[in-house]
């Protein structure tokens, strides 16, 4: 009985092996299995044969002809040829960014496989994402991760990476609530993660940090606001009559701790379209200390005086006021303060006050009182 068995079983491996030759012509056979001369290896030795097999081997027990159908069934198990893509895939990330192309179009096939194991294409969801933030394509990373997350909800690096990604993006709080989803929906397992731990340590603090920054942000402007109602006050009590662009713009009056006013001031030569800027000058400062310093007696004059009309004790300074008469101006004594010289009748302070300062050793200043009406 045992010998009908036994030459039984060697024809069919003979006829699987004629039938897989035939489909496979460029496959070796499978080659033939010698018939165990102890009856009770019988049962292990029908097992190397799919046609009689009562289970499939593995690892080094498998025959060939196992073998050749494994190798034919990952050809037509979608399931099978998503998980080659994918571990194709992996290694590919392994070798490094000049990879990574590749790696995500093996992935890409992977999921056009259509296995329909959802757990499955949510990991290889999961690893495009990783290889989008290596990228620092953030926002692709996040897609990933929530085509995942529509897969498999409880698949805790969808969580992780969009976290990342959306903290890479400055999207704080979003990040965070992307791990506060994760630990909803994965339970535990989330925290139990040292990785994941820090992310959401290193999350909360850049929230805290941004919350202190616009706290500090706040109180500054509250600062600024209060302070420009003081020199607006400071200016109201003066009565200096000033427009309200005065207050707005880069350059604008400001208050001391001692309750004085800083002003820029533009200083006009007409003669020569020439002008000087001064970006603070303290209120009570006279304007022969201020231009003593702009026109010092042992410095060589400016460039564009070049007769050197322009010098302490020869200049006359005048300030444009409103009056009946268009060019109306007022003459400033050069002792005086700023203050005086802000105050000045019917003057009005638009933006940055100027004052017009002409030479008495130069013609032009006959010119000039001609084209403009000078009342006292």
């Amino acid at each position: 009985k045992d010998h009908r068995i036994g030459k039984m079983a060697d024809n069919a491996v003979v006829e699987s092996k004629t039938a897989i030759s035939a489909s496979k012509d460029n496959v070796k056979g499978v080659g033939r299995l010698k018939w165990p001369d102890n009856p009770e290896e019988i049962d292990e030795y029908l097992n190397q044969i799919p046609l009689f097999a009562k289970e499939r081997p593995s690892g080094e027990n498998m025959s060939e002809a196992w073998k050749m159908v494994e190798a034919m069934e990952a050809e037509t198990d979608p399931k099978v040829k998503a998980t080659n893509l994918k571990d194709n895939g992996n290694e590919c990330f392994k070798a490094g960014p000049k990879r990574y192309k590749d790696a995500l179009e093996f992935y890409q096939q992977a999921l056009d496989a259509q296995c329909g194991d959802r757990m499955l294409e949510a990991t290889i969801l999961v690893n495009r994402a990783l290889i989008h933030i290596k990228q620092e394509n953030y926002g692709k990373a996040i897609h990933e991760c929530r085509e995942a997350l529509k897969k498999n909800i409880k698949n805790l690096k969808a969580y992780c990476r969009a976290g990342i990604a959306s903290l890479a993006l400055g999207k704080k709080k979003e990040a965070m609530r992307w791990y506060e989803h994760g630990q909803k929906y994965t339970g535990d397992d989330f925290l139990k993660r040292n990785y994941v731990r820090n992310l959401m340590k290193k999350c909360q603090i850049e929230i805290e940090k941004e919350l202190e920054k616009k706290e500090k942000a706040k109180i500054n402007r509250n600062i600024k606001a209060k302070a420009e109602e003081m020199v607006k006050e400071a200016v109201k009590l003066r009565k200096l009559n000033c427009g309200p662009q005065t207050f707005t713009g880069e350059h604008k009056p400001k208050l001391d701790e001692k309750g004085c006013l800083h002003w820029p001031v533009l200083f006009l030569y007409p003669e020569f379209l020439q002008s000087d800027f001064v970006q603070s000058m303290h209120e009570l400062r006279s304007f022969k200390e201020q231009l003593g310093q702009m026109f010092p007696p042992a410095v060589a004059p400016a460039p564009w005086d070049r007769k050197g009309n322009y010098s302490m004790g020869s200049l006359e300074i005048f300030v444009e006021v409103k009056g009946e008469a268009p060019h109306t101006v007022r003459r400033i004594n050069i002792d005086e303060p700023l203050a005086e010289g802000l105050s000045a009748k019917d003057f009005e302070i638009q933006g940055v006050p100027s004052f017009m300062v002409v030479s008495r050793k130069s013609p032009y200043l006959k010119n000039f009182l001609s084209n403009h009406k000078l009342i006292k």
